[in-house]
């Protein structure tokens, strides 16, 4: 049971390409495609507070 244990834990520190786990690799760093969907979100939540305002009103207001 103890190894397994270990082995866990050995697991849990490293990814899969050996970096470890507190480092982000250097891949997701240079992403180019972050800023545009961080903006596409972004949008996404304020339609959705809008449209869920607007329910809100149309029906208990």
């Amino acid at each position: 049971m103890e190894d397994n244990t270990e082995q866990n834990e050995m697991e849990m520190e490293e990814s899969m390409h050996g970096v470890p786990r507190k480092e982000v690799p250097e891949v997701a760093k240079e992403e180019p495609d972050d800023k545009p969907a961080a903006r596409t979100i972004q949008w996404t939540i304020v339609i959705a507070v809008i449209i869920l305002a607007l329910i809100y009103f149309i029906f208990f207001y």
